[in-house]
């Protein structure tokens, strides 16, 4: 709980939890993604390793192909599990240009809420503090990389209180 006290200090650290918080939905799309290519590819790569007759096949279950299929989609590569068979292998590289899509796909959608973010308190820390109000959506929209923000977003809760400096919304830490 501390470690969320820190961002009442901190400015970068704000930008990053108003950054998550928009990208909530996004955030659980790729790990919905994650898992199901996780299970797919640790079954699909259990049972081609059990095609052939390996006394050193390493895919004794399909939990051990959810380590392996982990390690391989996030890209780590341990090496601890390798595949032997040739249609192993050819799992292991569809296994892995997916992981490296799906991690890819919600990154300029992050991104993009980030910029918005990180403008807004820019320009807000330029104006004087006494002209530093809740901007509204059209403001807002105007800001470099605001054209594609979610209306829902910014009516839900305003970015920062204009007394106090920080979040306007009691329920935030």
């Amino acid at each position: 709980m501390r470690l969320f006290k820190l961002t009442q200090h901190s400015s970068g650290l704000k930008i990053l939890m108003h950054t998550f918080r928009a990208s909530a939905k996004e955030l659980m799309l790729l790990v919905f993604f994650l898992v199901l290519g996780i299970v797919v590819f640790a079954s699909l790569v259990y049972y081609a390793e059990r095609i052939e007759v390996n006394p050193d096949n390493q895919f004794q279950s399909i939990p051990l192909g959810l380590w392996w299929a982990v390690v391989t989609m996030t890209t780590i590569g341990y090496g601890d599990m390798t595949p032997h068979t040739y249609l192993g292998r050819i799992i292991g590289s569809v296994c892995a240009l997916a992981g490296v899509l799906t991690i890819a796909l919600p990154v300029p959608v992050i991104v993009s809420n980030f910029a918005m973010f990180y403008s807004h308190t820019q320009a807000r820390s330029k104006m004087p503090k006494r002209k530093r109000g809740i901007l509204s959506i059209e403001q807002v929209k105007l800001q470099p990389g605001g054209s594609n923000v979610r209306r829902g977003i910014l009516e839900k809760q305003p970015l920062i209180n204009d007394r106090t400096n920080g979040p306007t919304n009691p329920h935030i830490t």
